[in-house]
């Protein structure tokens, strides 16, 4: 009986080696059976979520170091991660390496990641297939109302995170002033966030309001509580008429998503997950200024008139300034209402932007140099600016006439250069030493003038640069004050394609959205050169 039982048991341990065996050679064949491999996380995302890429390299095609991975309605984000693996089983080697690669869906609809070709050096190549994926529509991403927005993304089982633009009005004018303020509301985790994309604003010229002073507010939609807080606002002028749009602004935000299923401790615990959010694009009805003579400048303005005077037999003088809620950088000066029996020169005085937490003000000032003809009782005529306010029409701005006993005044004129008196010249037979001494001083001279005026213009570039620049606080007057000088327009400016437009936009984007730095002073070298 128990020969029998030890007969069953070695019976039973040869069996039990025999399927150990099977399932280790089982296991080497598959370790050694790996096959180039393009896979992704999903096939179905919403058009926030990141889809992960993964292109797995066996053997001989681990020697690529970089692949270049062909998608449709996708966009990779940066470059890829890179893991290698090396086996040794029985003798024989396996390399493994994966590029992971993170795509961002681009619109809804189809997208395609592949196909991907694959050859070596020596020769051996592989074509791997393409992978179909599916983009769901986003509909919350269609509307700027915080409630539809949120139902959107509960019903879609989304993070309650997301982005929404209000403006101040529909419907303006042109050069009338727009506030567009951008609110986050975040019902969910957030490690941290950042603004990934600026919106679009071609059609506008636009100043950042301040933001400073805003605190997060709790805001409740049914028994939903939220945080709002607004992460942007600016003052925008249109340039034209028509259906202007103003495009969405991009948020990326790292969220943890807390894992409570199973676990005790699971409210503790989750992954980090990166997505973005942006708000619906804005569209402003844009109307032309009623027909009509032209206008200097549109908004709620007020004129301020300085008392003329004259000083020392000199020019009389006349300050004047607009200030209100309106576009006064592109804005005329004031000019005569009538004749003067004299010449006026005008000087560009100090342009302030006042940016609020609502609304952006802006204050400009000229000089007017006014030359009389005559001695005696002087009168200069009213000063005038044609304005046009939305809400009471067409105004004449004015500084009433005045009335003084001057003493007439030249404008200054450019003297010509007096010519230099000629000696008479000295006869005489110079040397073959003088003569090449002669030669290399004036080879030397005018290798010297071709190359100084480069040299001093660059110098001279780099010097006003860099007191436009500093202080940071103060580049915006001192850009502003110099293009009044140079009689530039910059809404103009903003429209021009040349290298001088060019330079102005690479301005302004250093300075819209980033504290101004080193980069500044560059670009501000770089638009300096096109003026005089």
């Amino acid at each position: 009986m128990n020969e029998e039982r030890r007969t069953q048991n070695s019976e039973l341990r040869k069996r039990w080696f025999a399927l150990l065996f099977f399932i280790l050679n089982s296991a080497f064949c598959v370790l050694n059976s790996y096959a180039n491999e393009l896979t992704v996380d999903r096939t179905t995302l919403n058009p926030d979520d990141t889809l992960t890429i993964t292109l797995s390299l066996d053997n001989a095609f681990t020697s690529l170091d970089s692949v270049s991975i062909p998608v449709q309605n996708l966009r990779i984000l940066g470059a890829p991660s890179v893991s290698s693996q090396i086996t040794w089983v029985n003798g024989t080697l396996t390399q493994r390496k994966s590029f992971q690669y993170q795509a961002r869906p681009i619109a809804a609809g189809g997208a395609l990641v592949g196909p991907v070709v694959l050859e070596t050096r020596d020769g051996q190549r592989e074509t791997l297939s393409p992978v179909a994926v599916q983009v769901l529509p986003d509909l919350a991403a269609g509307s700027n109302d915080p409630q539809t927005v949120l139902r959107e993304l509960i019903a879609t089982h989304r993070d309650p995170i997301f982005l929404v633009a209000e403006v101040d009005r529909t419907t303006a004018y042109v050069g009338e002033e727009v506030v567009v303020t951008w609110s986050l509301y975040n019902g969910a985790s957030v490690e941290q966030w950042e603004i990934a994309n600026v919106p679009d604003r071609e059609d506008f010229w636009s100043e950042q309001l301040e933001i400073g002073s805003e605190h997060p507010e709790m805001v409740m939609f049914g028994q939903t509580q939220m945080q709002k807080l607004v992460i942007m606002r600016l003052a925008l002028f249109p340039l034209h008429a028509g259906a202007l749009t103003i495009g969405p602004l991009e948020v990326r935000a790292e969220i943890m998503r807390r894992d409570d299923a199973g676990s005790p401790f699971g409210i503790f615990e989750g992954n980090v997950i990166d997505i973005t959010r942006h708000n619906a694009p804005v569209t402003i009805n844009v109307l032309p200024v009623p027909a009509g003579p032209p206008v200097d400048v549109v908004g709620e303005v007020a004129m301020n008139c300085g008392k003329a005077r004259q000083a020392n037999g000199g020019p009389v003088v006349v300050d004047v300034g607009l200030s209100g809620r309106a576009n006064l950088r592109t804005a005329a000066p004031p000019h005569w209402l009538g004749k003067l029996d004299g010449s006026t020169q005008i000087e560009e005085g100090k342009l302030n932007v006042m940016r609020g937490a609502g609304v952006a003000t802006m204050t400009r000032q000229w000089r007017l140099l006014v030359f009389p003809a005559h001695a005696g009782l002087f009168t200069l005529p009213p000063l005038v600016t044609h304005a046009f306010s939305p809400a009471a029409g067409r105004q004449d701005l004015q500084c009433n006439a005045a009335t003084l006993h001057v003493t007439a005044a030249a404008a200054p004129l450019d003297q010509p250069p007096q010519p230099r008196q000629q000696r008479p010249p000295r006869s005489f037979r110079p040397s073959a030493s003088t003569l090449i001494g002669v030669a290399i001083v004036i080879i030397g001279a005018i290798g010297i003038r071709l190359i100084a005026p480069r040299i001093r213009r660059a110098s001279a570039l780099r010097r006003r640069a860099r007191e436009i620049a500093t202080p940071h606080e103060e580049v915006r007057a001192k850009l502003a004050a110099l293009l009044a000088a140079n009689r530039l327009d910059e809404a103009s400016l903003m429209r021009e394609q040349s290298d001088r437009g060019d330079a102005y936009r690479s301005l302004q984007s250093r300075l819209e959205f980033e504290p101004p730095d080193k980069e500044v002073e560059f670009r501000l070298r770089d638009f300096l050169q096109f003026l005089k």
